[in-house]
């Protein structure tokens, strides 16, 4: 059984019990460690937990060896920390560090102008530091495009797909499955691609195309379109072909 699990079971059945498995753990000098911390006193120890400076003196010397439960949760919410951080069942990281107590302290005597400033400012870096991964929906056409064979592309959309909202996901229009191995390595059988429809598509860029019916994934040449793998010959097409770009392959994503 973890510490966790003895330390509720005794809180809930035995409180004298967990108190004095509490003071075993040496929770005298866990709170006279976090209370230098914080740069507090015994005397401010003794204001916010609200408890006789006797009591809290006596705790802090380690003359009282077996304090009531009661008393063990009044020091910890003095001391901003549960009765878990005084176990050493929480992570350092999660408890309010001195400075942390000291910005608090300058923020709550900012008026109103200042308070909404420092408001924005902390939103602005929180997400920068946390970003939040939102989604938007694009068209998905289940039908693959083919990396090697001709598929038809003439189908509507049968269904969306959530991909991550990023400035470039935005300029995409819709999303198509790679079939085949001809455009390896850079886009393999299986693959979802992101398409802006309108785009220009250069000599260089990947396309999407559809040649005489068929849609294809290819790089576009002069007169032709281009397979990155090198096994596959590159399709020409002349006057008498009929050739459409459905547009310019942004990026490869992947399903949510």
């Amino acid at each position: 059984m973890t510490g966790y699990y003895r330390y509720a079971i005794l809180k809930l059945k035995q409180p004298n019990l967990f108190a004095k498995r509490v003071i075993q753990m040496t929770f005298n000098q866990y709170i006279n460690s976090r209370r230098k911390e914080l740069g507090m006193t015994v005397d401010e120890l003794v204001e916010r937990s609200g408890l006789p400076k006797g009591t809290v003196s006596k705790i802090t010397s380690g003359i009282n060896a077996n304090p009531k439960l009661s008393t063990i949760e009044a020091i910890c919410r003095a001391l901003m920390c549960s009765v878990d951080d005084a176990m050493g069942l929480t992570p350092p990281s999660s408890l309010i560090s001195r400075s942390e107590i000291e910005h608090i302290k300058k923020y709550r005597k900012l008026d109103s102008y200042g308070k909404n400033a420092m408001d924005s400012i902390l939103e602005i870096e929180y997400e920068r530091c946390n970003p939040i991964r939102k989604l938007i929906t694009r068209p998905y056409y289940a039908v693959s495009v083919s990396a090697g064979f001709g598929n038809p592309l003439d189908e509507p959309p049968e269904e969306e797909i959530e991909i991550i909202d990023t400035p470039e996901h935005r300029k995409g229009d819709y999303v198509v499955r790679v079939s085949g191995d001809s455009m390896k390595p850079s886009f393999k059988d299986g693959d979802l691609v992101l398409v802006e429809k309108d785009a220009s598509v250069e000599v260089g860029d990947i396309g999407i195309f559809v040649l005489n019916g068929e849609s294809f994934i290819k790089k576009l040449g002069v007169g032709e379109l281009i397979s990155l793998n090198p096994e596959y010959s590159p399709r020409h097409y002349g006057p008498a072909d009929s050739v459409k770009c459905c547009g310019k392959v942004l990026c490869k994503v992947e399903k949510r």
